[in-house]
């Protein structure tokens, strides 16, 4: 064997394109049968369509963990010709991708979350996209001047925590393109 390297790649494309191409001829299949029903109807979501989220739960940097699970919500329908493709209050999946406690030295705590996927009303998984990132108050001066004053003890003085309210709304966006059959 002298060039093993384009057969691992050939090798390792044909590996990743299966269950790619099983989800897409099971989306086609539907979407076929939908279009040829009198009751059922296709509709297209497109890759990078901008859904809004809320996060269900108040999150701080300073009780949450890295990969922890965290619930968000769609606040309100996602429509499209008149149908609603993604109704409100549908749970939205998401983690914890970072949190940074904070520190001394005035450093504050921030965390981020993102989210992974949603369910359209027939049931079909939508994969997302999107982040949102909050950052505690830095207190980096007053710990620089109560060390100053206090030979250096003043130091240990520490920024405050990132907390992220209930409620908290921010945009994310589809990865792929799906199908979601509706009634018509």
């Amino acid at each position: 064997m002298k060039h093993p390297f384009p057969t691992m790649v050939v090798l390792a494309a044909t590996l990743a394109a299966v269950p790619l191409s099983a989800q897409n001829s099971q989306s086609g299949e539907r979407a076929r049968e939908a279009a040829n029903s009198t009751t059922k109807m296709p509709v297209i979501i497109p890759a990078g369509t901008p859904l809004t989220v809320a996060i269900d739960e108040d999150l701080s940097s300073a009780s949450v963990n890295q990969g922890q699970q965290v619930a968000f919500h769609l606040p309100a329908d996602y429509s499209e010709f008149g149908h609603v493709l993604i109704a409100s209050g549908t749970p939205v999946r998401g983690t914890v991708s970072h949190v940074a406690r904070r520190s001394a030295g005035g450093n504050p705590g921030s965390v981020t979350v993102s989210v992974t996927s949603v369910r359209a009303v027939d049931g079909t998984r939508i994969p997302l996209s999107g982040t949102t990132k909050v950052k505690g108050k830095n207190r980096q001066g007053q710990a620089a001047a109560l060390g100053v004053l206090t030979f250096g003890l003043g130091a240990t003085k520490k920024g405050l925590s990132a907390v992220i309210p209930a409620g908290t709304q921010f945009s994310v966006f589809t990865n792929t393109k799906r199908t979601v059959v509706v009634d018509r």
